[in-house]
């Protein structure tokens, strides 16, 4: 009978803790708000950190709030944890974009996009801005590919048209270039930078 009582004790014990864990998070992000709207990113991460266990949640606010501190190291770590704990998120691997674009470090940033089209293959940003990279490479070849994907789904993005057109130019393909420069002067009249493009495919 004893060991009953016994059992019972702490199964009650138990279900009253998390409860009070539950509080200690809610109070904890709550916190860390006010202090984020105040621009105190110390005290933002200080209130987190105080009630740290290493949940998902924690890491992928305290890679945002080392983020907004500049401390650009620790938010990447913050976020990798976030990556591992949620290997099929996008979410947190657009965040750990942030602080790698802040470090410079673009290979790590092309992996990271890589693996959030893995994930989602027709995610637009991710096309972009790995189109973008490639681009800044001279990879037209590669970059062709990312462009082509976005302007298929928003055929009338001026970034999207104006970044395929260069590609295009780049390998050659005057006709297709000059198609995309006109779009993206449709979509912004005189623009010097499509003209000048426009221009180059005559």
């Amino acid at each position: 009978m004893d060991l009953v009582k016994l059992f019972f004790t702490g199964a009650l014990v138990v279900v009253l803790a998390y409860p009070a864990a539950a509080q200690d998070q809610s109070a904890a992000f709550s916190a860390s708000y006010a202090a984020e709207a105040k621009a105190d990113y110390n005290g933002a991460i200080s209130a987190l950190r105080g009630a740290y266990t290493g949940t998902y949640e924690q890491n992928l606010r305290l890679g945002w709030l080392y983020f907004l501190a500049k401390n650009y190291t620790v938010s990447t770590s913050y976020y990798q944890k976030a990556v591992e704990q949620r290997p099929y998120a996008i979410e947190p691997k657009f965040g750990l974009i942030k602080p790698l674009n802040a470090l410079n470090q673009v290979a790590q940033m092309q992996n990271t996009y890589a693996a959030i089209l893995k994930v989602d293959p027709q995610n637009t940003q991710a096309n972009y801005w790995m189109g973008v990279i490639l681009l800044n490479q001279k990879a037209y070849d590669k970059a062709v590919r990312y462009f082509e994907r976005v302007v298929n789904l928003y055929p009338f993005d001026y970034d999207a048209n104006l970044s395929l057109a260069w590609c295009y130019l780049n390998l050659g393909r005057k006709t297709d270039a000059r198609v995309l420069y006109s779009k993206a002067l449709l979509v912004r009249p005189n623009d010097p930078t499509a003209l000048a493009g426009l221009k180059r495919t005559q």
